[in-house]
């Protein structure tokens, strides 16, 4: 009997102690003035979107610190555009409990921030103050470490346009249809742009069934490297390959792309497009694109497809292609059902309970 009540309490303990993750993105955020000195009021203010398609968890808090003096935090939190404003609230520290935020998947849920304050007497010229930071706790009270979204401001002097920390890599072959791995994962096929790769080096490898694996190291900044390559067939294989061309950029100009050959003759390709996008596309076991993509070079007849995205219940289905055509598979994912929420476990694990005092009694004489 003991031993089983421990179990049941622990499984509980674990239910209360589970935390949730980041549902929330922040805009950019309004700051006035631009150039802030020693003691000099400042308004701060932006949006935080809390839910959209994903609830806010109700069991995690969204909390907001300044390093500002004098602060005064306004904040209205609207409901599919209904709008309800709180009262104020003073102190370097705001926090907006989940049960203000957590509504139905299907509510978009945003928070309008107004913050008023005083840049801090002692602060040093050219010293970094933060005005903002939003982050979310779970369920013990713990900041969720990457939910942590900050806005901060220079002392003294105007804070420069930061330079994106993210860019993207463009890549295309010929022929076309290589798998594409960054940094040794697969991220579709070619031709392909990978947007938000952080700057720095990285991994390009290429994959095409006749062909030699490709790798490269590639830098991701301002500059827009180009690295020119060539697919060389393996041994035994006609060649018939043509340079490929991967280019870097961040500044969000136009990437050059090299033309792609027409359809091999023989074969047909297929176009896929879900909503959402971005699902992971399988022909026939092997893993072929992201979505919205085309997948050339498939034989003639029957193929199967399978789609997976996260959050999403698979699709399998299959379909036909034609030599020397393009097919089109269009479809919308449907939302993967959720485990059963924080009350309906509470809920089974009564019944568990009820089901171990009752066996309980049966053993008693």
């Amino acid at each position: 009997m003991h031993y089983r009540i421990s179990y049941l309490v622990a499984f509980l303990a674990i239910l209360l102690l589970v935390p949730g993750g980041m549902a929330f993105t922040v805009s950019p955020g309004t700051v006035d003035p631009a150039v802030m000195n020693p003691g000099d009021p400042v308004n701060v203010s932006c949006t935080i979107y809390a839910a959209y398609g994903t609830a806010f968890s109700s069991y995690n808090d969204l909390q907001l610190v300044t390093g500002l003096d004098d602060a005064v935090w306004t904040y209205t939190v609207l409901v599919n555009g209904a709008e309800n404003t709180r009262p104020n609230d003073r102190g370097k520290i705001l926090t907006i409990g989940g049960y203000e935020l957590s509504y139905e998947d299907k509510d978009q849920v945003d928070v309008e921030i107004v913050l008023k304050g005083h840049v801090p007497a002692t602060a040093a010229a050219g010293a970094n103050i933060t005005l903002m930071k939003v982050q979310e706790l779970d369920a013990r009270g713990k900041v969720i470490t990457y939910s942590e979204i900050e806005i901060s401001h220079l002392v003294g002097q105007p804070t420069p346009v930061p330079t994106s920390a993210f860019g993207s890599v463009a890549i295309s072959s010929e022929p076309s249809g290589a798998d594409v791995y960054l940094d040794n994962t697969i991220r579709g096929i070619t031709p392909m742009t990978i947007t938000g790769v952080q700057n720095g080096h990285h991994t390009v490898r290429l994959r095409l069934d006749g062909y030699d694996d490709y790798t490269q190291e590639v830098v991701v900044t301002a500059d827009a490297p180009q690295v020119n390559a060539v697919l060389a067939g393996r041994s035994g294989t006609p060649s018939t390959t043509s340079p490929q061309v991967i280019t870097t950029r961040t500044d969000g100009g136009t990437i050059p792309v090299t033309a792609q050959p027409t359809v091999q003759a023989g074969t047909g390709s297929l176009s896929v497009t879900t909503t959402p996008s971005g699902a992971l596309v399988y022909i026939d076991g092997q893993m072929k694109g992201i979505t919205p993509a085309t997948i050339p070079g498939l034989s003639p007849g029957t193929h199967s497809i399978r789609i997976i995205m996260d959050g999403y219940q698979d699709l399998e289905t299959t379909t036909e292609i034609t030599a020397g055509t393009t097919s089109e598979f269009i479809t919308g994912l449907s939302k993967r059902k959720q485990l059963p929420g924080f009350t309906g476990l509470l809920a089974l694990a009564a019944v568990g309970l009820l089901l171990v005092v009752r066996e309980t009694r049966k053993e008693q004489p």
